[in-house]
């Protein structure tokens, strides 16, 4: 599915022209766009963008409590979002959601242009990383991702696999002696060695220290510029801040608010007023 955007003349209200690239701001969200000015104008161009998700009005409910009460959410080629929301708020129920590891009691889901409901065949394209990710320890990460291989019934070189995610090949050592940083770049490597589309992570950054974040925030960058849309949920903000295009937060069982980071990094112009804008509302119910 693509959604298509016109831009003429002078800058609407909704944009912020900042160097070489134009935040457009439409009522439901924020996009970011790469440059498309001349001369120092805006003309008259059009801009195609490829959702690779659209949910909408999801409700979920277990034992009778709703987790989530129609929940929308849409992401577009090649951006990192992030769901932010305190823990229970349902971030990893909509994202099982979305891999069809659960069924939603109402709404609807499209993911890279095909219904969830009528076909699972888009999980060929989804890589994903639900929870803290499970490994045989005593084996290295290229039999690990051997065996992933195997159950998957394709074939990749796991030895390029490694390299994206800066992990060496060809050592023994077992995964039971990495750091939690090395276990989560594995993770990563199992999630993208059949080179998805879509990358789904829940809590990425979850423990590591500034140097891992560091690590993770430029390898998801790396991702996302070789064609590769991200969806990653976190508890902490400081965490997402730096790494996401849009955050989407999480309240009362849905998105309650989404915006552009590079957009409210210039309307707060700190960090800290930034993640006591998200603070304030993630409280909210």
């Amino acid at each position: 599915m693509k959604a298509c955007l016109s831009v003429c003349g002078a800058l609407p209200r909704s944009t912020v022209k900042t160097n070489d690239r134009l935040i457009f701001l439409p009522e439901n969200g924020q996009l970011n766009f790469k440059s498309i000015h001349t001369d120092g104008w805006y003309h008259r161009k059009e801009i195609v963008m490829e959702m690779i998700v659209n949910a909408q009005n999801l409700c979920k409910s277990f034992n009778e409590k709703n987790v989530l009460q129609n929940c929308s959410l849409r992401l577009f080629k090649g951006e990192i979002y992030s769901i932010l929301g305190v823990n229970g708020a349902g971030k990893t129920t909509l994202m099982k959601l979305l891999l069809g590891l659960q069924k939603p009691d109402s709404g609807t889901i499209i993911v890279l242009g095909e219904n969830a409901a009528e076909s699972n065949r888009y999980l060929n394209d989804v890589g994903s990383m639900i929870e803290t990710p499970v490994f045989y320890e005593h084996l290295s990460a290229a039999e690990n991702l051997e065996i992933h291989l195997s159950y998957l019934q394709k074939q990749a070189d796991i030895s390029k696999v490694l390299e994206r995610v800066e992990l060496p090949f060809g050592e023994s050592k077992p995964v039971s002696r990495y750091s939690l940083g090395m276990r989560q770049r594995l993770g990563i490597a199992r999630a993208i060695i059949h080179n998805p589309r879509l990358l789904i992570l829940d809590e990425p950054l979850n423990g590591l220290d500034p140097v891992a974040i560091a690590e993770m925030r430029e390898l998801l960058r790396r991702l996302t510029s070789e064609g590769v849309t991200i969806l990653l949920s976190s508890h902490i903000i400081s965490d997402v801040v730096s790494v996401s295009d849009r955050i989407g937060v999480i309240t009362g069982g849905g998105v309650s608010s989404e915006f552009s980071v590079h957009e409210k990094k210039l309307m707060f112009n700190s960090e800290s007023g930034l993640e006591e804008y998200i603070v304030d509302l993630m409280r909210r119910n």
